[in-house]
């Protein structure tokens, strides 16, 4: 699991508070990951166990798109009974296939406390994204 939502929403009142002048931009997308509001500029791609949807398929990824030289802090609207997990390694079918290794990108939502299996649960979630240049370039100023 990644880290918490608590986290998430430290993280983004940090770069806000701290860094004002700073520019961080956001987005809310559904969880078929379509843009329901926010920057045009920030995009979600949908990538599916088997390579393509499904019927019944409970397993999908999503990453976000990059650009620029932004970082992304990702975390759903109702984070009460789900938590996010990265799993995915690009290329990899997961069903067929077990991941050598997991990469960060990739990330879903599953629920907090599973009862047999990580499956994935349909929430909304919010993207926000910043330049860490901006950060560091704060302590020479």
């Amino acid at each position: 699991m990644s880290f918490g939502v608590s986290d998430a929403i430290s993280m983004v009142t940090l770069i806000r508070q701290v860094y004002r002048n700073r520019r961080i931009i956001g987005a809310l997308f559904d969880w078929e990951g379509k843009r329901l509001e926010g920057d045009p500029r920030l995009e979600v791609e949908v990538h599916y166990a088997h390579g393509k949807p499904q019927a019944g398929s409970d397993y999908w990824w999503y990453s976000v798109k990059p650009f620029d030289d932004y970082l992304f802090v990702r975390m759903p609207v109702n984070p009460g009974g789900v938590a996010e997990a990265v799993d995915k390694a690009e290329g990899q079918d997961l069903i067929a296939q077990a991941p050598k290794s997991t990469d960060a990108r990739y990330f879903r939502y599953v629920q907090a406390n599973p009862l047999k299996e990580w499956v994935n649960v349909r929430v909304s979630f919010m993207v926000f994204a910043y330049k860490p240049s901006d950060l560091l370039s704060v302590s020479k100023e």
